[in-house]
């Protein structure tokens, strides 16, 4: 079979390929990041290359414009290699271009803050089974000549008044090295057990600290924290895109990938070669660590997620009756999964409700405190999976709406992750219809991301530019109101090309506001199942809780314009941030939080919307503007004369 060599500038990457290889797939062999939300399908035009050199094949699309064909601009999944190549890579760092908030920051400490607010306020007791033991031993003599691990037994067992005492083989290895080093003084980093204690790590320095490491595992992106177990501060973070993206947007289409030939361990290492150590290099580096002082280890992550990270087969999650391979996963060790950490250390994963339910919700309601109160709150994570809870102490639904990646750009045709570039903002003028923007950095536009889709959707609507179906009038006269030939609907320019980045108008046209509709309709469709289930109405709802990436610039009034929160008072609405790192970071430093993490599990109620026979009613109503029932929606019926 003739072989092809290609090259991918400017990372000088290279990659022997057989001939007739998809472009897409030889990226991925390379090791080269290709953003593709539709798991290279050809539907969503984000994987732009530009070929330099090379006889290829490549299939028409009407996302690239005849220009951009010309100038060698081609889509990988739809381009097949034929010969030697040279690629160049449009978009070289989106995958640490990713806006995640950081929770060590000044602005957002207040996250860590306030989960140990919860625990204190709930009698939840922060401490772990992890401590550090400096000793120093008796030298040995020819009379006391007992064998290095005994002597450190004995000497503990003093200190602890604990007779079962164990240690892992990488323990034993560094131990006779750094006994006589440091003339018989060593630190020891300890695991509480049923019987005892696990010596986990042994090291030369008194100043030796035993951290945790804590991470949300998102399905677009991962936000790592390392932990001082012993004080509970936060000492450093780092976060960046998940580089599953690169098999797909969605779980479904990480489901499907892994089903493929090595199509799961693809996706393992992924996640954790590719993605969290590379994060977990990055904080060691940031303190002067060692990776064998990081001795536990917490992942809060969906259903979806977890699975792919401990690499157990996840197809039997989308396929009816929709069962996962476990909800409490066994406490594992870190050099199980190849994860950057001791691997000795315990790796913690929070458990799952059900299949599109999973962790990083019950992380969620362990940080927002749900689980504590007497008020009915409406927890809403939006994200790349749309995860709701309705309830309080007494009672807890959850549900797990279809929701897509449009509330992180994709299936936009000019959408883009929360990243440098990306439009955040807008505000239509009624007059002349020209937008006012927020752009993320000191940058030029290069796309639009969820809190600006909803913005503009919104303002369009206020604006009369589209009606309740999401279709542009046509009678409006406006320079930023066209026909798009290529992919055959109306379109409104919300940056013409002379103002952006790469030179390419920024619109949303019809498709994607037709994309985004049903995205926020099965949310709000979601939000009135739940209801429905126990006989409420949305004015019965004492708070609103709203968690995921795309809440930190989310308008309440443009999202309940569009009908995608529930037209309540604005008062009730609160922003928690990433609820699912907070509950991972509870975990770190509190036992009994874990254990309570497992409690919550049990205690939620999961609501199956594709078995709920009123779901598929309410969620055709809710994919209009704001709604097909407008007496939900009174403050702006009101408004707008609906």
């Amino acid at each position: 079979m003739e072989k092809c060599t290609v090259i991918f500038q400017p990372t000088g990457k290279t990659v022997e390929v057989a001939r007739g290889t998809n472009l897409m797939e030889a990226a991925r062999k390379a090791g080269v990041f290709l953003d593709a939300p539709c798991a290279g399908k050809g539907h969503c035009g984000k994987c732009r290359i530009k070929i330099k050199s090379g006889k290829h094949k490549h299939e028409y699309t009407p996302l690239l414009a005849a220009e951009e064909i010309e100038q060698g601009i081609r889509l990988a999944c739809l381009t097949w290699i034929q010969d030697d190549m040279t690629i160049e890579i449009m978009e070289v760092d989106i995958i640490n271009d990713i806006m995640v908030e950081d929770i060590t920051s000044a602005s957002k400490g207040k996250l860590a803050k306030r989960t140990l607010d919860i625990l204190s306020a709930s009698e939840i007791e922060v401490g772990t089974g992890f401590t550090t033991v400096t000793l120093t031993l008796p030298k040995p003599t020819i009379d006391d000549n007992i064998p290095d691990f005994e002597r450190v037994k004995r000497e503990l067992k003093q200190v602890l008044g604990c007779e079962k005492i164990s240690c892992f083989i990488e323990v034993l290895k560094k131990l006779p090295a750094i006994l006589r080093k440091n003339d018989n003084e060593i630190t020891l980093m300890l695991s509480k057990n049923d019987s005892g204690y696990d010596i986990i790590n042994v090291a030369d320095k008194k100043e030796a600290k035993p951290f945790g490491l804590c991470v949300d595992i998102g399905t677009t992106t991962v936000a790592a924290c390392l932990v001082d177990i012993q004080t509970g501060e936060i000492k450093a973070s780092a976060n960046s895109g998940n580089l599953q993206m690169q098999y797909g947007a969605d779980v479904i289409s990480r489901i499907i990938y892994s089903t493929k030939d090595d199509g799961l361990k693809k996706l393992q290492q992924a996640i954790v070669e590719g993605t969290l150590n590379q994060l977990i290099n990055k904080m060691i580096c940031k303190l002067g660590i060692s990776k064998d002082d990081i001795v536990f280890s917490v992942f809060a992550g969906n259903t979806t997620m977890t699975h792919l990270l401990l690499g157990v087969p996840a197809e039997n999650i989308r396929i009816e009756p929709y069962i996962p391979a476990f909800r409490n996963a066994p406490v594992f060790r870190a050099g199980d999964i190849l994860l950057g950490i001791n691997k000795n250390a315990p790796v913690f994963t929070l458990p799952n409700v059900a299949s599109y339910v999973g962790g990083d919700i019950v992380a969620g309601v362990l940080a927002s405190g749900i689980w504590k109160g007497d008020e009915t709150v409406l927890f809403m994570d939006l994200g790349t999976n749309g995860e709701i809870v309705l309830g309080n102490r007494e009672w807890m639904l959850t549900c797990a709406c279809s929701a897509g990646p449009a509330f992180e750009g994709g299936e936009i045709s000019s959408g883009m992750r929360a990243s440098s570039g990306a439009i955040d903002e807008v505000k239509i003028d009624r007059y002349d219809l020209k937008p006012r923007i927020s752009v993320i950095g000191e940058v030029k536009p290069k796309g639009i991301c969820g809190s600006g889709i909803i913005d503009a959707i919104a303002e369009m609507f206020l604006t009369g530019i589209i009606d309740m179906k999401g279709k542009i009038n046509k009678a409006i006269k406006s320079d930023r109101i066209r026909y798009n030939h290529h992919i055959g609907c109306y379109e409104y320019v919300i940056v013409f090309g002379g103002e952006t980045e790469d030179g390419r108008d920024i619109t949303l046209n019809e498709i994607d506001i037709d994309n985004f509709l049903r995205a926020k309709g099965a949310v709000y469709s979601g939000a009135r199942t739940l209801l429905n289930n126990v006989g409420m109405s949305a004015a019965e709802i004492d708070r609103v809780i709203i968690a995921g990436g795309i809440g930190q610039n989310l308008d309440i009034k443009n999202s309940i314009t569009i009908g995608l929160l529930p037209d309540i008072p604005h008062d009730k609405f609160e922003f928690i941030g990433n609820s699912s790192l907070a509950g991972a970071y509870a975990c770190i430093i509190s036992d009994e939080a874990r254990q309570k993490a497992a409690e919550i599990a049990d205690n939620m109620t999961y609501i199956e919307l594709s078995a709920d026979s009123a779901y598929m009613e309410e969620f055709i109503s809710a994919c209009f503007l704001p709604h097909t029932d407008t007496t939900l929606f009174p403050s702006l019926k009101k408004a707008m004369n609906l």
